[in-house]
């Protein structure tokens, strides 16, 4: 049961930093204070299960959050991509109601990209460090032959 409530948590909260991530990716006009508000406002919204969800975790703890966190990042440069080219599609502009203008969302990506890699770097070393600690509590034979 504890690992189908962390996985559920790690969903959860993987998907609500996937949010936090294309936010990053794009830029309203308002200048970055706003937005480094919104990525400030998304974090502990997404920490929370995250969190939660490491807690709940029966296996390896660290691996595993940062595992999600690679996903994360993953998927997230994944639906950057895909509404910058939904954006810059003119057949796509013109699907919209013709009374309907489309909002002046321009694309950001040098904060959307450090934002990505600083998750996925997060993401890399927490599953590294969890990795590393699984093999130095194995026994001898592990190690040589071990994955």
């Amino acid at each position: 049961m504890r690992r189908v409530a962390s996985i559920i948590l790690f969903v959860l909260g993987g998907w609500m930093l996937t949010s936090e991530a294309m936010v990053a990716w794009m830029d309203m006009g308002l200048g970055l204070g706003p937005q480094l508000l919104m990525l400030v406002f998304f974090l502990p919204i997404a920490g929370v299960p995250l969190g939660l969800g490491a807690w709940a975790s029966p296996g390896n703890r660290p691996a595993e959050l940062g595992l999600t966190l690679m996903i994360t990042a993953a998927v997230g440069a994944f639906c950057a991509v895909a509404v910058w080219l939904a954006m810059n599609d003119p057949q796509f502009l013109k699907m919209l109601p013709p009374d309907q203008q489309f909002p002046q969302i321009n694309a950001a990506p040098m904060p959307g990209s450090i934002n990505l890699l600083l998750i996925a770097a997060a993401g890399y070393l927490l599953w590294r460090a969890g990795r590393s600690r699984a093999r130095a509590k194995a026994g001898e034979l592990e190690r040589v032959f071990g994955d």
